[in-house]
């Protein structure tokens, strides 16, 4: 508190005075001094009025070879989609011969902090420790909102450097044109009925005439809306901002969307759920695959959260769907088709785990115990799933072959190949998000699996079944990109041909105007038939930014 005798002229005058005592003579000139006061009032009134003339005196003429300084700036460029790109292999090998970075250090520093991993492998991004494992922060590093995680998206820095280029990048802005044009006016997507989005498109309203249909289960509305957010946020977009504006606008009515789908109850059991549950008076589930569609939101969601930090809008909708997220695992284990079914899925436990590990990321105030569990419980779940024999993950059962579309395809033989393990996918990804070794013999076992059925787009021919199967390419493409080394690179180079060469690309040769199914794929994997084109086309967008949209987790940091 001031003492009250400072508030005083006197004291203020003595200190004054002491503070410039016998300075005064130093800084005014004799002359000044000696000068009479009307006089100097005037000398001033004379400067001033010579800087006044000057201000409002025209300016020179600028010469022809003279540029004003204060111009209006030249807008930017606007970088508008181009269905005539070509996005063909040709095209990224070139880039990738012509702007690959020297590794020399990166390799260094590889083999002092993280000896297990292959050489040859990039960890120049922000890295994404051990993401289940429970660590103080798993998101360390700059940008992003508020996990570092994400900081590296839409391109950047290693897409290059990890073998993508200009090819795979003009397959995902086509894909992410696709999705935009047919998002809902009420901001979702629909798995059965996009078509009515064609209306008056050249090639609209048109089956890709392959088996079954275009189509998915009209159920599964909320599962592929997640999707299509997933891929736009992984190009490096949220509902706030973002490189493209219409993303950006696309992303904010599926925002809208989403939170008008969640479920606001008393009962626990439903509370959070995004999508319609469908529950009889007895209480059974009439959409028994509805945890797939919350898992894939919750998870989407997460990520505008975690890259967004927009807690206002998003942080109570994303709480409450981990916490049913959190209340349906089976204890000690994974999830199946409802809360706490008593039975275990390693598909559902997949999606379940990276929708916890995204919320995990994403700063929500829940316990990190709670997450601590539920991923010691998964992997549990996956140590039990797999084989001591083959090595493979199960779906229900140790090793089994996955599960089948019981019902669609009631002719032998099977059209689709069992021998891609998705399922062993799911659990190589977890694992190593969990901060799993990667010179592990269940992890390295896994990977061989996986190697041995790289991605190829060969369609059913007779006894020799489809091998199209894009819900495995996604999963088996993030963990081998986790991987890392030379394996990587190898199923990089049929990853890329498996899709840059089979998506979509129709436009009209006059106005350069896309067709309704340029850019998308064609559903006839194995899974197409739930999710429709719109499933297909999501999931290979998410696909194909495998480059950046995680970053390769780190072992030996964080810890």
């Amino acid at each position: 508190m001031v003492p009250e005798e400072y508030y005083e002229d006197e004291y203020y005058e003595d200190e004054y005075d002491e503070e410039i005592e016998g300075e005064e003579d130093h800084f005014i000139p004799a002359w000044l001094r000696e000068t009479p006061y009307w006089a100097v009032s005037a000398l001033l009134h004379v400067v001033l009025f010579a800087i006044l003339l000057v201000i409002f005196t025209d300016p020179p003429s600028i010469k022809e070879d003279q540029v004003p300084i204060n111009i209006k700036p030249i807008p930017k460029k606007e970088d508008k989609y181009d269905p005539t790109v070509k996005r063909d292999m040709k095209k990224t090998k070139k880039i990738l011969h012509e702007k690959q970075v020297d590794k020399p250090i990166i390799e260094r520093q590889l083999e002092e902090v993280t000896p297990d991993i292959p050489k040859g492998t990039s960890l120049d991004n922000v890295t994404n420790v051990e993401l289940l494992s429970d660590n103080l922060n798993d998101a360390i590093g700059v940008g992003g909102g508020a996990a570092g995680a994400y900081g590296e998206r839409w391109g950047k820095g290693s897409l290059i450097n990890e073998g993508g280029g200009a090819g795979t990048e003009a397959a995902v802005r086509a894909a992410l044109e696709w999705l935009r044009r047919h998002q809902r006016a009420d901001g979702g997507w629909s798995a059965e009925n996009f078509a009515p989005e064609c209306d008056g498109v050249k090639g609209g309203n048109k089956d890709s005439g392959r088996y079954p249909t275009d189509k998915g289960f009209k159920n599964h509305d909320v599962g592929v809306t997640g999707l299509a957010i997933l891929a736009f946020a992984g190009f490096g977009h949220t509902h706030l901002d973002g490189k493209y504006p219409e993303y950006v606008e696309v992303l904010r009515k599926a925002v809208k969307y989403m939170k008008s789908k969640q479920i606001k109850s008393a009962d626990k059991t439903l509370n959070g759920t995004y999508g319609d549950r469908g529950v009889d008076a007895e209480g059974n589930e009439l959409n028994e695959h509805w945890i797939y569609d919350h898992s894939i939101a919750t998870m989407a969601m997460g990520e505008l959260l975690a890259m967004s930090d927009d807690k206002i809008n998003l942080e109570k909708s994303v709480t409450d769907a981990v916490k049913l997220c959190l209340l349906a695992q089976n204890t000690g284990y994974g999830w199946k088709y409802a809360v706490k079914e008593g039975k275990n899925d390693t598909s559902v436990t997949g999606w379940m785990v990276l929708a916890l590990k995204t919320a995990k990321n994403a700063g929500l105030k829940i316990p990190r115990a709670h997450y601590k569990k539920a991923f010691d419980g998964a992997l549990k779940w996956f140590d039990r799933a797999t084989s001591v024999a083959s090595g493979k993950t199960g779906y229900e059962v140790p090793g089994d072959e996955g599960s089948r579309l019981a019902g669609y395809y009631p002719d032998d033989p099977y059209p689709y190949s069992k021998d891609l393990s998705c399922m062993t996918a799911v659990a190589v990804l977890c694992r190593l998000f969990s901060g799993e070794s990667r010179t592990d013999p269940v992890i390295k076992r896994g990977v061989d699996i996986l190697m041995a059925h790289k991605p190829q787009w060969r369609e059913q021919d007779g006894k020799k079944l489809s091998t199209i199967n894009i819900y495995y390419w996604y999963y088996a493409s993030y963990a081998m990109f986790q991987f890392g080394g030379k394996m990587w690179e190898d199923w990089n180079k049929d990853m890329i041909e498996a899709l840059v060469s089979t998506q979509r690309q129709e436009f009209d040769p006059e106005t350069k105007e896309p067709h309704c199914v340029d850019g998308s794929w064609d559903p006839i994997g194995e899974w197409g038939i739930a999710g429709g084109r719109v499933y297909s086309t999501a999931i290979g967008a998410m696909t194909l930014e495998v480059y950046y949209r995680f970053t390769r987790a780190n072992e030996g940091i964080g810890n």
